[in-house]
């Protein structure tokens, strides 16, 4: 079947969720160790879609509305490996195969805004379809569009005693209307003792473009094993 990419909708967030805890609990991919609430993914996909402006997107089957087991192992919903662990597509009849968005980064400091941060999954099942290149070059092709704008905000007093005055929005943008983006950055995770030394994603990158700007050794700690992060760039006018 077809893998088609679009913009994510809210019937989307479960299988967005089911895949993000998957990722959470197995891998060393995200230094976070607990699943995020679902309530939380619906508030950041409406800022990142809505109040940013950003591009937010999903791979899917169309239509089928019957997503294969995932063996995810969602402890923080109650899931039981092997048993009930067949995630459901809910409202969407779609089957969600991977997501990808971009998102501030460093948001609360206007000068970043040409600066956005991807964040790009695959559902595990699927890694040899593609479907993360097919879902890098459309949020590329999206972070180029001259209408994409990062609607990145800067909160200001007006008047200068700092008190009773009221706060308002500056809004990035020569015309008022937004960012227009330059750069996206990928920060990943690397396990060093992995396999492969944990360079494997890293490669795919540098395939797609980027470029290495820099590297902090040892600075996070999951699954009895010290992390690295990486940072990489890929600016859309090089």
């Amino acid at each position: 079947m077809p893998i088609q990419i679009r913009p994510a909708t809210e019937a989307d967030i479960p299988q967005i969720h089911t895949i993000n805890v998957h990722y959470i609990l197995n891998t060393s991919l995200t230094f976070l160790q607990s699943p995020v609430p679902k309530s939380t993914f619906a508030k950041n996909f409406d800022e990142i879609s809505n109040v940013r402006g950003l591009p937010y997107l999903v791979a899917v089957e169309p239509g089928t509305g019957n997503p294969p087991s995932y063996g995810l192992y969602r402890r923080a919903e109650g899931v039981i490996p092997g048993q009930n662990d067949s995630a459901t597509a809910g409202p969407s009849e779609d089957v969600v195969l991977g997501y990808s968005y971009l998102s501030p980064f460093r948001g609360h400091m206007l000068s970043y805004a040409p600066t956005v941060e991807l964040t790009l999954f695959v559902h595990p099942d699927h890694q040899s379809r593609s479907v993360g290149s097919q879902l890098f070059a459309a949020i590329l092709a999206k972070a180029q569009d001259p209408t994409t704008r990062h609607g990145a905000r800067e909160v200001t007093e007006l008047g200068g005693d700092g008190e009773g005055t009221e706060l308002h929005d500056v809004l990035a943008g020569d015309d008022g209307e937004g960012a227009k983006i330059r750069n996206i950055l990928a920060v990943m995770a690397v396990d060093p003792e992995g396999k492969d030394g944990g360079e494997a994603l890293l490669a795919w990158y540098q395939k797609k473009g980027f470029t290495q700007s820099g590297r902090m050794k040892h600075i996070g700690f999951k699954k009895g094993r010290w992390l690295d992060t990486v940072y990489l760039q890929y600016d859309l006018q090089d």
